[in-house]
């Protein structure tokens, strides 16, 4: 491989450097993904066997990529090609770790599952309906959250002291002590593991096994970790477990991309920590852009160098392309940014500049997504929201990969959904009686060893009775097929009969009968259910039938529980596929993602910085990054906007973000929400409303906030127009006498109804 041809400067240096622990800082678009990939390259050139080397991504999707492209370097390579470097994520690591490890933990074994967001809570519920506050929803999400990070730092339920209570907290040190024990026996019992479990299991096991430790820091030589910058510490604590004194580090990330504080990322270990704890750290920078425009990129680094605590690099471009100027437009409201939002895709699409593909709408929360598809659907425009509901998570999914989640480990979650899908006639007291009967027979682990040996104690009536003979008549069936199958076609055909024969095949395509009934005089954009389970079982079947080597350039035989495992790891990046529609997704799910086209929206104070940031210079730090990470997605060009109107959330008007002066953005000619704007705007969607501009809405709402009681015999007649200092200015629409009157007011406010006399209103005057 000609590395010079290939690669520029900095990327040459990073990639052949023989340094034993390097640090790449690699900004945004700057290639550190070929960089990576290089380095891999370069490290099997110089003698190490690519079965010696793992690299950990961020997401499976890059690790796919990462594989793909080490697959071609190999395959070039007649003397490397029977084995391959270990390419996971940090999760997907210690999943494969524990499958061969977690024995040593008293009371689990290989076959167990990882439990999703949902069956988590599940869990919860269960241990929070017997304690006294259990009702209150902020106590449990403090307890949830607490739990979650108390992980993140690596501490188990004996670790926990009265310090790890914060001053002021909703629940006291015994409440958490009660919830986190009963949280984790519940998994234990039922073999089960979150995703921290992944990870604080396989700690615990390199910390107090010290042959295990041994073999791994023997059975590896060099470690490769992108995205860095979003480590915490209990995953730097086990790369350094991993690592030892003889393996080699190379991690590539970038501070000013560290926008995962909330879940545990720890900015500090890949500025600070890795300097101390490898004094001859060697750091290279990437700064050359590959991706975006400078005028962008100027953009972006403006923003961003007002974080004080950082790696300073300043971004160019490497096309050395000066592209078109950032565009920024402020609104008077947020359905007119919506508005200009879509009004400008259908120009980039009309105009053939853009496919709708190329373009991606950020935003820094979900809920601010409504405005923007509603315009998007009066426009005709597809999109595809990432970050809502994932194919795996669809209610039919999930139901179909509980009945093969029971064959690998009967757990009670799996179990309760299959009672449910179709159902079986069994209610919460015979539900509360099972768990009852649970905790007492000693010889059962499990509700479905509960339905399974004592029906009779739970006194179940005849449908049930037979509903359960049918279900485990199917499911013994193919619990032989699993455990003795010759061939992966004989386990497909399994698992269909299974499916079949349980009624859960009968019961999804009557589940699509009654929708095509529920939709049948309005348009239904759900999509079949039985197709659903049909790509699942397809996914499946392509799953087992793939040809996989292992590092050791051993044939894997891929596994029915490695499918469910692949499943369980899936993120919001993994399922994206190629469409062409529009990409809806909040900054968090754009990281790593890259489009022709970028409108990030909603840059106001209190939504772009979120409030609570506004409180602590880190959260507006990582509020910033977030930002930049946003602007950053953008290749040709980038829109920027904010709007007017009323934050209920705090009682203030919206105002323009901070990082929009500091981004030094301007609103040009082309984007002023100036009066053709708004009469393009009034005559597709508000007919019957006058709209005013920005100054004139402030002047009017400033002058009715100061106006004293209207008179109660002032008159108002439909067709009226009135000003209000929270709705703005509307139009009557309904007079109830001289009490009341209705008023359509602009969205999100809608149409309300007013009491004449009160303050906050009048009438707009005939010259106004």
């Amino acid at each position: 491989m000609d590395f010079k041809k290939d690669l520029n400067e900095k990327q040459f240096l990073a990639c052949t450097s023989d340094a034993k622990y390097l640090r790449i800082i690699a900004g945004a678009g700057t290639g550190k993904t070929r960089t990576l990939t290089y380095r891999i390259a370069y490290l099997i050139a110089s003698g190490v066997m690519p079965s010696k080397i793992v690299a950990i991504t961020f997401t499976n999707k890059v690790a796919k990529e990462m594989q793909t492209r080490v697959g071609d370097i190999l395959s070039q390579d007649s003397k490397n090609s029977f084995s391959k470097p270990l390419i996971s994520t940090f999760h997907g690591f210690c999943y494969r770790f524990l499958r061969k490890e977690i024995s040593v933990l008293n009371g689990y074994t290989p076959n167990f599952t990882v439990l999703d967001e949902q069956d988590k809570q599940d869990v919860y519920k269960q241990i929070f309906s017997k304690m006294i506050k259990g009702s209150s929803k902020d106590f449990t999400k403090a307890i949830d959250d607490k739990i979650s990070q108390l992980k993140t730092d690596g501490k188990f339920v004996n670790d926990i002291t009265e310090k790890d209570v914060p001053l002021g907290a909703l629940y006291t040190f015994s409440e958490l002590q009660y919830a986190y024990s009963n949280y984790q026996s519940i998994l234990k019992r039922q073999n089960l593991l979150d995703f921290d479990d992944l990870l604080m299991f396989t700690y615990k096991i390199m910390m107090a096994k010290e042959e295990i430790r041994e073999y791994y820091q023997h059975k590896y030589s060099c470690y490769l970790i992108d995205e860095f910058q979003d480590t915490n510490r209990l995953q730097y604590e086990l790369v350094k477990l991993f690592l030892g004194d003889r393996n080699s580090l190379t991690v590539v990330g970038d501070p000013d991309q560290t926008i995962y504080s909330w879940r545990g990322a720890k900015n500090e270990i890949i500025k600070n920590r890795l300097i101390r704890d490898f004094p001859d750290l060697e750091t290279i920078v990437l700064d050359d852009n590959y991706r975006s425009t400078q005028e962008i990129l100027d953009t972006a680094n403006r923003l961003i160098k007002h974080n004080r605590d950082r790696v300073d690099k300043n971004l160019n471009a490497a096309s050395h392309v000066p592209g078109d100027k950032v565009s920024y437009f402020h609104a008077t409201d947020a359905e007119r940014e919506a508005f200009k939002i879509a009004s400008t895709i259908s120009k980039l699409v009309m105009d053939k500049k853009a496919k709708y593909s190329d373009i991606a709408i950020i935003y820094r929360a979900n809920y601010l997504s409504n405005n923007i598809e509603k315009q998007l659907t009066s426009f005709r425009i597809p999109y595809e929201i990432y970050g809502g509901l994932k194919f795996y998570e669809r209610a039919e999914i999930k139901d179909a990969l509980a009945y093969l989640r029971l064959v690998v480990n009967p757990d009670d979650m799996s179990f309760k959904r299959i009672l449910k899908a179709p159902t079986k006639g069994i209610g919460e007291a015979s539900l509360a009686k099972a768990n009852e009967l649970l905790s007492t027979l000693a010889d059962t682990n499990s509700l479905l060893d509960v339905f399974r040996n004592h029906q009779d104690l739970i006194k179940l009536n005849r449908n049930s009775t037979k509903a359960l003979k049918v279900f485990f008549d199917a499911y013994n069936k193919f619990r032989n097929v699993y455990n003795n199958h010759a061939s992966n076609a004989e386990l497909i055909s399994g698992v269909r009969n299974y499916l079949s024969e349980t009624g859960f095949l009968d019961y999804v395509k009557n589940e699509d009968v009654k929708n095509a009934n529920k939709y049948s005089f309005t348009a239904s954009s759900s999509t079949s259910k039985v197709a659903n389970v049909e790509e699942l079982l397809h996914d499946l079947q392509s799953y087992l039938e793939k040809d996989e080597l292992d590092e050791d350039g051993e044939l894997v035989n891929n596994t029915l529980e490695g499918f469910l495992m692949n499943v369980a790891l899936q993120s919001d990046q993994d399922t994206m596929q190629a469409v062409d529609k529009v990409s809806l997704m909040t900054g968090h799910v754009s990281k790593g993602l890259e489009f022709p086209y970028v409108f990030v929206t909603g840059l106001n104070q209190g939504i772009f910085p979120s409030q609570h940031s506004l409180y602590t210079n880190t959260g507006l730090e990582e509020e910033r990054r977030l930002c930049y990470v946003c602007m950053t997605r953008a290749k040709k060009k980038l829109y920027l906007s904010s709007f007017d109107g009323h934050n209920f959330r705090n009682g203030s008007e919206y105002v323009p973000s901070v990082f929009i002066d500091e981004a030094e953005v301007s609103t040009d000619s082309d984007n002023r929400d100036d009066k053709l704007n708004r009469q393009a705007y009034e005559g597709l969607m508000r007919p019957s409303v006058k709209s005013l501009n920005r100054s004139e809405t402030k002047k009017m709402i400033s002058s009715a906030k100061v106006n004293k009681a209207a008179p109660v015999d002032d008159k108002y007649a439909i067709g009226d127009r009135v000003v209000h200092t929270s709705f703005g200015v509307g139009k009557v629409v309904g007079v109830n006498g001289t009490k009341s009157i209705v008023v359509d007011f602009p969205a999100p406010f809608g149409r309300k109804t007013l009491i004449v006399g009160f303050k906050a209103f009048r009438k707009v005057k005939e010259d106004e």
